[in-house]
């Protein structure tokens, strides 16, 4: 099939499965907690991979037991991790809380968030998919003048994304009705942005591009346990889609499709790769 160049994060998530749902100044009891792989990188790049796809990942861990324990499970995985980063800066786990609908909600570590993408190996990739906060200027215009570019539009205000196709969740990103919707994305992208893609939830996938903006519905599930992950599987089988030769519209359709398989079955294309670490990760680094 096709090689792949990720650009993404791999994290310990810490699991805690709340017996109700978060309120503010509330009290929650929670069923305990689990640790396992995680981030962007990681979902979109597994996915793929279970697609059956090549995969160079670009990312950063930890020396540390808990590094270690990734970069091993990653390798299991058929990863290309020759060109992850490796750092003596402690893991901090991002604390995920899931509620009883499995609707979660992330506490990041400021640590990790921090990081900066600073270089990309120069592999010949079919594809390149970008889910970073920060990059340094220059570097993503280099690599999309080299291959096709989906990226996700970043959280920080003054990142540029060029790319092919930037994908959005609503609940992080508000972007106007009509044409402003594209005008907008070609200014974090690049005026040859052929497309933006807004994911909203169990809401149809909004397809804004130069024909208008048009809606893909999404098909209905029963709850599932935890939505964590569905995002990342999505962008997955979006850009399986577009590898495939489908046009933006047929690629978000087969980024639904892949998502719903996922969300009725969390081990449709892999097994959570559960971590044993002892001690206990502590929240913060000393």
């Amino acid at each position: 099939m096709a090689h792949v160049l990720i650009a993404g994060s791999i994290n310990v998530d810490r699991l805690w499965r709340l017996a109700g749902p978060l309120a503010a100044g509330g009290r929650v009891t929670h069923g305990g907690t689990e640790l396992r792989i995680g981030g962007g990188g990681f979902g979109t790049g597994a996915t793929l991979l279970a697609l059956g796809h090549h995969v160079t990942l670009v990312t950063t861990l930890s020396t540390d037991d808990a590094g270690r324990a990734c970069l091993e499970a990653l390798s299991r995985l058929r990863f290309d991790v020759r060109h992850v980063r490796l750092t003596e800066a402690p893991t901090v786990p991002l604390e995920i809380f899931i509620d009883p609908s499995g609707e979660r909600t992330i506490l990041a570590p400021a640590t990790t968030e921090a990081r900066r993408l600073t270089a990309l190996p120069p592999a010949t990739v079919d594809m390149a998919y970008v889910n970073v906060r920060r990059a340094e200027p220059g570097l993503l215009a280099e690599l999309a003048g080299r291959t096709r570019v989906v990226a996700q539009v970043p959280l920080e205000a003054g990142e540029h994304r060029p790319a092919e196709i930037l994908v959005a969740s609503a609940s992080d990103h508000a972007f106007p009705s009509g044409e402003g919707a594209l005008r907008q994305a070609r200014q974090i992208g690049s005026p040859a942005l052929s497309a933006l893609v807004l994911t909203d939830g169990a809401r149809p996938v909004e397809v804004c591009d130069d024909a208008g903006r048009s809606g893909v519905p999404v098909a209905p599930l029963t709850r599932p346990m935890d939505t964590t992950g569905a995002g990342d599987v999505f962008a997955a089988g979006l850009i399986d889609g577009l590898l495939r030769g489908a046009p933006a519209v047929a690629a978000v359709r087969r980024g639904n499709e892949i998502a719903a398989r996922f969300l009725a079955d969390r081990r449709a294309f892999w097994h959570d790769p559960v971590l044993s670490l002892s001690p206990v990760l502590r929240a913060e680094p000393r």
